[in-house]
């Protein structure tokens, strides 16, 4: 997963790679503005939901922000209230897939 974020607004981009080696791609605008660390947990959110639907046991996030990753896996506590929020979105969903890392 991806995000991006500037002046013009932000979006987020998504591959799924299944153990079979399909890859799923979606990209999507936000619709708001957002840093680029609610863009990256907004893509996190968006690959659980899209992985929940088929229930997917296994789920393994890509990404390049070492605070969504930290924060994700549990080595980080987070002292921002709206990154606590987005945070508890993902751990909520994370219970509905039996493995899900952060790398």
């Amino acid at each position: 997963m991806d995000e991006a974020s500037n002046n013009n607004g932000a979006g987020i981009g998504i591959v799924l790679t299944t153990p079979e080696g399909s890859i799923i791609e979606q990209s999507f605008t936000l619709g708001f503005s957002a840093s680029n660390n609610e863009a990256e947990y907004e893509a996190v959110l968006t690959g659980l939901q899209i992985a929940i639907i088929p229930r997917v046991t296994g789920l393994e996030f890509q990404c390049d922000s070492s605070l969504v990753v930290n924060q994700g896996s549990g080595e980080f506590i987070t002292r921002d209230a709206r990154m606590a929020e987005y945070l508890q979105l993902i751990c909520g969903l994370n219970s509905k897939i039996s493995q899900c890392d952060f790398k």
